[in-house]
């Protein structure tokens, strides 16, 4: 009897165990099969709480630098199902899908104008086009035209050409003439492009979410909140498609960049050897054109202060015209001034007597 005592309540429990596992069972079956729309009323009275408790692990820094990682950690079944992400990472090998070749050049050419023509021509059969360009003639860049200027042509330009026909291309490029130098890049975007990849199917998992989230939800300020967090969402993938689009191209087509100089053959002069009576000619008529610049530059001299030389003259016969006046006011005063002045006054008298005497 003690045993049956003991071992009813023991059965008792372990039926009631087993019945709460399976409604727990079926409650988590409902809820992954699709059964929201039973509990959404409640979360619309409480929208508060549950966006908190809902989204706490959905919400997160879009421009965070851990964004990405944060992402695909919580979307782990997405990225792990991304082959392209296990064989990124899982081998050590280096990718060579996403290779971009870059190419500098210069090269000088003595026909200018065949020398663009071919290279504009050899462009276009490779399928080519050109990004930017730059032409210069050499002149200086005044407002006067001067036919007696040598001048010196130049274009530069930055072509972009499929990455097949790359090394075709810029062999034929350096042909146009003699060239100077050459420098070649290229850079390898396979692991960029194969993150933006994974990352992009994590967010578009997460945006899928959102929509299907969005549609169900009836409180509007709750509905609002989730809105903002799907438009950064599409805004992040519409960034990451550009990125992977402009990789896409850079990897199609091919940079080049390209100087063509234009110059000219250099040609000796021959060397001339001066006679004596050439030696001597040659002296004489620069010793002439030396005393006649000479001569020149003393006329325009004098010329030049010819005014300032009729003023100091004009000052100085002033000057003496002003002395001799004092002197002579000095010497009337003297008695031998005063016989002097008699004299002279008697001797017109004498004079003037003569003359009447004499008619």
């Amino acid at each position: 009897m003690k045993k049956c005592r003991i071992l009813i309540p023991a059965i008792v429990c372990s039926l009631l165990f087993t019945s709460c596992g399976g409604s727990s069972k079926g409650e988590s079956a409902a809820i992954s099969g699709g059964a929201y729309d039973s509990f959404a009323p409640a979360m619309a009275d409480n929208a508060g709480a549950s966006y908190k408790s809902s989204y706490a692990s959905d919400s997160y820094d879009y421009n965070s630098e851990d964004s990405y990682e944060y992402a695909e950690a919580e979307e782990s079944g997405a990225s792990s199902s991304s082959p392209d992400r296990e064989n990124n990472t899982s081998t050590g090998a280096i990718r060579k899908e996403m290779l971009v070749y870059s190419c500098n050049m210069s090269v000088d050419v003595l026909n200018f104008d065949e020398a663009i023509t071919a290279f504009k021509n050899s462009l276009d059969v490779y399928g080519g086009f050109v990004e930017n360009e730059n032409y210069s003639d050499g002149g200086s860049g005044g407002r006067y035209y001067r036919t007696d200027i040598e001048k010196w042509q130049s274009y530069s330009a930055t072509v972009r050409v499929p990455s097949a026909n790359y090394e075709a291309f810029c062999n034929e490029a350096g042909g146009l003439g003699d060239l100077r130098s050459k420098n070649s890049n290229v850079r390898n975007l396979s692991a960029e492009y194969y993150d933006l990849s994974a990352t992009l199917e994590v967010y578009e998992a997460k945006e899928e979410r959102y929509m299907k989230l969005l549609s169900t939800i009836t409180d509007k300020e709750y509905a609002v909140a989730v809105e903002k967090e799907l438009t950064e969402i599409q805004i992040e993938i519409s960034r990451i498609r550009t990125r992977m689009n402009s990789i896409s191209t850079d990897v199609a087509y091919s940079f080049v960049n390209i100087d063509i100089n234009e110059v000219k053959e250099y040609v000796a002069e021959p060397v001339q050897t001066e006679t004596f009576f050439q030696r001597l000619t040659n002296t004489v008529k620069d010793a002439a054109d030396s005393f006649l610049d000479v001569a020149e530059e003393t006329l325009f001299v004098i010329i030049y202060l010819l005014p300032y030389l009729v003023i100091i003259g004009i000052i100085v016969f002033v000057i003496i015209k002003v002395e001799k006046k004092k002197k002579k006011r000095k010497s009337a005063g003297s008695p031998a001034a005063v016989a002097a002045d008699t004299a002279e006054e008697n001797k017109e008298e004498n004079k003037e007597e003569n003359k009447e005497e004499n008619k």
